[in-house]
């Protein structure tokens, strides 16, 4: 499936922005699907799954004792804290929606945050991209797998970055397969803008394999117009091989799969965010 969203007019899809109030996270990282909303003519909505209950145990937003232990009871001025946090950022998120021209609507929900997020794709969908202000080093690969495996109205999935200047950006699509070369180019065309650049990493394994793969996204991208191959050899199995060739190139944004040579898991994603600094799409 494309990483696509659409557009505000067809009524089915959005950038549905899951707020992390105990995140901690800036602003400039909640413009990221904002302005990837603003990039494909989107609304964006936001949703926060408060803590009640028993269902505290199963969200981020969950409180670490000095033990260590989750305390899944939330005391009055916890959950004032909460609402002040939430109220914070939905305010960031409206003034990015102001300056990008994007139309942001708020939704509150409880329970599972896996299940409401897919309830709000499948009630508008199917063409929604899920954000997260972030993904936890520990667990994130099974935030990730449940959301890819439950979450059936969404596209591709955004992990929030520090965003760049619109001008000059660079896109750097991580390809491990060329079935899907296609349609994250011309996502990456899209997200890139006018004046900017797609610089193409070849994902694979072994020396065969990475020359294949190489010149099967030569010959697709023949005669297309700002896309560059960078030198990058293959990965040999080692996990985060690509990160450090990735995070010099100072994309502006990282398209990828999540699963594969390159974000092989949430550990891995967490250390390619962290050292990118930059957004990054995972695709189906």
């Amino acid at each position: 499936m494309i990483a696509h969203v659409a557009e505000a007019s067809e009524r089915s899809g959005r950038v549905v922005l899951w707020l992390d109030p105990e995140a901690q996270c800036s602003a400039a990282f909640l413009e990221t699907p904002v302005r990837l909303a603003a990039a494909y003519g989107a609304e964006v909505e936001t949703v926060v799954v408060a803590p009640s209950g028993e269902d505290a145990d199963d969200l981020p937003i969950r409180r670490i004792g000095r033990g260590g232990v989750s305390e899944a009871a939330f005391s009055q001025s916890e959950h004032r804290r909460f609402g002040l946090l939430t109220q914070r950022y939905r305010r960031a998120v409206e003034e990015a929606g102001a300056r990008h021209r994007v139309k942001v609507r708020h939704t509150e929900a409880c329970g599972d945050a896996v299940d409401r997020i897919s309830e709000m794709c499948l009630a508008r969908g199917p063409w929604n991209i899920v954000a997260l202000g972030r993904v936890p080093a520990f667990g994130g690969h099974a935030l990730i797998s449940a959301l890819l495996a439950n979450v059936g109205g969404a596209t591709g999935f955004l992990l929030c970055g520090e965003p760049r200047a619109a001008a000059g950006s660079r896109v750097v699509v991580i390809v491990e397969d060329a079935d899907r070369l296609p349609s994250m180019l011309r996502a990456a065309e899209r997200l890139s803008g006018s004046g900017g650049s797609i610089h193409v990493v070849i994902g694979a394994e072994t020396a065969a394999e990475h020359a294949e793969l190489d010149a099967q996204a030569r010959f697709l991208t023949a005669g297309s117009k700002g896309v560059a191959f960078e030198k990058a050899g293959p990965t040999f199995g080692v996990p985060g091989a690509l990160t450090e060739i990735v995070a010099r190139m100072k994309p502006s944004l990282v398209m990828a799969r999540f699963g594969g040579s390159a974000l092989a898991d949430g550990r891995e994603l967490s250390r390619a965010s962290a050292a990118t600094r930059a957004p990054i799409l995972l695709v189906r």
